[in-house]
C-alpha cells in the first residue's frame, strides 16, 4: 500500500518520494475521512476504512490533498479533481438515519425559503462545545449544530442555511468559502448583525459555563 502512496506524491511534486511512506485503514474515522502525519522520515497516510474499494486515482487524490495541507503547497492534479467529484456525489449513498426534530424543523423552514424546498435532507445531529456553533461533515453527509442555537431560532436557522450553504457548494476549488458561498450567504439578510449577535450568544454561555464550574 506504500506505493500508492508514493505515486501520489510522485504526481503531486514531480519527483520521488524521498520519505518512508505508509498507507493504513482505521475505523476511528467518520465517512470518507482521513489525516497525514510525518515523524522523522515516517510518512504515515491514515483514511478511513470505507476507502478500502474506492477507485485508486481517487484514494491517490485525497492522499495529495492531506499531502498539500500538510506542507502548504497550492499544486492541483487530475486525481485531486477526482477526489472532489467523489465528495459531490458520495452523499447520495450515505445512510440517513439521525434527525434531531428541532434540526429536522429548522431545516424544513430554511429549505422552503431558500432552496425551494428541494435540497435532500442530511443527517441532522446537535453538538455540545462552543468552539463550532455548525459543521457540514461531506462524506457522511451530516449538519451538526450545537445545542446552545437553541435559545434563538434566528441564529439556529442563519446557522442552518451557513451548513446548507457547504452542502449545496461542496469544496469548490479547494475552498469551502468562495466568492458564490459567500454571495449566497448574503441573502439570509443583516449577516453583520447575526455575527454580533451570535458573539453575545457565546460570551453569555461561556459565562454560563464559569459559572457552574464553581457553584
Amino acid at each position: 500500500m506504500s506505493s500508492l502512496v508514493r505515486k501520489a506524491y510522485a504526481d503531486l511534486y514531480n519527483n520521488p518520494c524521498t520519505y518512508d511512506p505508509k498507507l493504513k485503514y482505521s475505523g476511528r474515522f467518520k465517512g470518507y475521512n482521513g489525516n497525514i502525519q510525518l515523524r522523522g522520515n515516517h510518512l504515515t497516510v491514515s483514511l478511513s476504512k470505507e476507502w478500502k474499494e474506492v477507485s485508486p486515482d481517487i484514494k491517490r487524490g485525497i492522499v495529495q490533498e492531506l499531502l498539500a495541507k500538510m506542507f502548504k503547497t497550492k499544486l492541483k492534479t487530475l486525481e485531486m479533481d477526482l477526489y472532489h467529484n467523489f465528495l459531490k456525489s458520495v452523499h447520495h449513498t450515505v445512510k440517513k438515519d439521525k434527525a434531531e426534530p428541532e434540526l429536522v424543523n429548522s431545516f424544513v423552514r430554511v429549505n422552503h425559503q431558500f432552496f425551494t424546498g428541494l435540497m435532500v435532507m442530511p443527517n441532522l445531529v446537535f453538538g455540545t462545545g462552543l468552539a463550532k456553533l455548525g459543521s457540514y461533515e461531506y462524506g457522511t453527509d451530516t449538519i451538526m449544530i450545537s445545542e446552545i442555537l437553541l435559545e434563538d431560532d434566528e441564529l439556529l436557522d442563519y446557522v442552518m442555511y451557513h451548513e446548507m450553504l457547504h452542502k449545496k457548494h461542496k469544496f469548490s476549488e479547494g475552498r469551502h468559502h468562495t466568492p458564490a458561498f459567500r454571495k449566497d450567504e448574503r441573502l439570509f439578510g443583516d449577516i453583520d448583525y447575526l455575527e454580533k449577535k451570535l458573539a453575545v450568544l457565546i460570551r453569555k454561555a461561556k459565562r454560563a459555563k464559569r459559572s457552574s464550574w464553581w457553584s
